[in-house]
């Protein structure tokens, strides 16, 4: 398997989802059994989790954060989100 999990098209489950959380001014994603605090990376990649290719992610990525070399870490944050359910692959639907 796959850095990623396998996935090529990550969406995020629907059980979680990406919030704002204004009061501690913390990105989040949140799922019924807790939340995850996210960086400013992570948190780019959780709002491009939806249905694009993982080659879109990354181009996405590229252009936000200028210089960056993203892809292993994207398919390494992409796998850790499919080990714990967050995301399944759109294409698999």
């Amino acid at each position: 398997m796959t850095k990623e999990g396998g996935i090529r098209r990550p969406l995020l489950a629907p059980h979680a989802r990406y919030r704002w959380d204004k009061v501690r001014k913390e990105h989040q994603l949140v799922f019924p059994e807790g939340m995850m605090l996210l960086n400013e990376p992570s948190t780019a990649i959780v709002k491009l989790c939806d249905g694009r290719s993982l080659e879109e992610v990354v181009a996405a990525l590229k252009e936000a954060f200028p210089g960056a070399e993203p892809e292993d870490d994207v398919r390494e944050f992409l796998g850790a989100l499919a080990e714990r359910g967050l995301i399944h692959d759109a294409g698999a639907d």
